[in-house]
């Protein structure tokens, strides 16, 4: 520690400094409180250790400009002539602690042990503060980045799809060279417009929430809407997918049709990428008298214990980025990295939650449960 020691007395100044290097510290000694606050303008120190009655500038007065200009530094009174009300005056002034000489060094010692631990954790403290602070101003960054990209290519991206598609509906008019550019550049901006609606989606999610029009769906609709997102990935990929959904004449759910399936879509598709070929995915939707429950099991290559929590946060991939490959069902294939923190902020909408778990054996489980009657206004 660097410690500056004031006392009128020299023979006080030599044997405690003496000591104090012994132990490995940085120490200045002065013999009064004036000199003592010159040499802290010069180079502060972690710890003054100051006689309380002096000539001149007092202990107390010593304490009482350390802590308004060097709040970093901690201040240990001693003195010879000390009284409980001195003590207490001390301590309420900021003092880290008050001795009475003659000093006994294995008291100090263990006096600036604590010292030296209260200032450590003060300055982890204030870097955590500054870390957390810094991760703030970063992520409010994010999702201005985030509002603004999604409106600034919202436009264009509409403006060009539309365009796109004038030019297919009249693909029999043009070259058929032309139209493979045309279909070509259809698919894109395809892709290029789901990933736009993910981007507004999340800001809307880090905002005030994704808006849902909850309205009653008979079960059999959302049945087939299930079937349909496992019927598409059977056609593109070699896997196994089973489905199972209740039977047609099950009731109703309260909740919004397109939202809820792009949810489950972000389930099964993720599913899918992470599943090799020849592997199973296992998706059944269960109604039981409260919840609408969707879970997606898969024997893919599953999760690290450390990144469970992890893939919910907007832009997680998984593996090394400059290995990144966009794809929407590939083996291994990457995208935004907002499928499931989407999936989750759609079903925290209607109320409900998206889970994980491992799968025993390998693999993967997640659950996206909702409330049968809908969500609570």
């Amino acid at each position: 520690m660097k410690i500056l020691l004031i006392d009128d007395e020299p023979s006080v100044r030599e044997t405690l400094g003496e000591h104090l290097e012994e132990e490995g510290h940085q120490v200045r000694t002065v013999g009064g409180g004036e000199a003592g606050l010159f040499l802290l303008e010069e180079s502060p120190a972690d710890l003054v250790i100051t006689d309380l009655k002096m000539p001149g500038i007092s202990g107390l007065e010593v304490l009482r400009r350390v802590r308004e200009r060097w709040p970093a530094t901690e201040v240990v009174l001693i003195t010879g002539y000390g009284t409980i009300d001195d003590a207490v005056e001390a301590l309420r002034e900021g003092a880290y602690d008050f001795l009475l000489k003659p000093v006994r060094l294995a008291q100090l010692d263990l006096v600036i042990r604590h010292c030296d631990e209260r200032i450590r954790f003060a300055r982890d403290n204030r870097e955590l503060r500054r870390v957390v602070e810094e991760l703030r101003k970063l992520n409010e960054r994010r999702e201005k980045f985030i509002a603004i990209a999604n409106h600034e290519l919202r436009t264009p991206t509409t403006v060009a799809a539309g365009l796109v598609s004038l030019l297919s509906a009249r693909a029999g008019e043009l070259p058929e060279e032309v139209r493979g550019f045309v279909s070509g550049a259809d698919r894109a901006l395809r892709r290029l417009k789901e990933v736009v609606e993910d981007l507004g989606d999340l800001a809307a999610a880090q905002g005030k929430g994704i808006p849902v029009r909850p309205v009653a769906e008979p079960l059999a609709a959302v049945g087939r809407a299930v079937v349909d997102l496992c019927d598409l990935y059977r056609e593109l990929r070699s896997l196994e997918i089973s489905v199972r959904v209740p039977d047609p004449a099950g009731g109703a759910v309260v909740l919004d049709l397109r939202k809820w399936t792009r949810a489950a879509g972000a389930l099964i598709q993720n599913a899918v990428k992470f599943t090799p070929d020849g592997g199973r995915v296992e998706v059944g939707l269960t109604p039981d008298r409260d919840d609408l429950i969707l879970e997606v099991a898969d024997t893919g290559v599953g999760i690290a214990p450390e990144d469970a929590e992890t893939i919910f946060d907007p832009f997680y991939e998984a593996g090394d980025v400059r290995h990144h490959r966009s794809s929407s069902h590939e083996f291994g294939g990457g995208g935004l990295g907002v499928g499931l923190p989407l999936a989750r902020a759609i079903a925290a909408a209607h109320g409900g939650t998206v889970s994980y778990r491992p799968r025993p054996g390998g693999g993967s489980v997640f659950v996206l449960r909702v409330p049968r009657a809908g969500p609570v206004r």
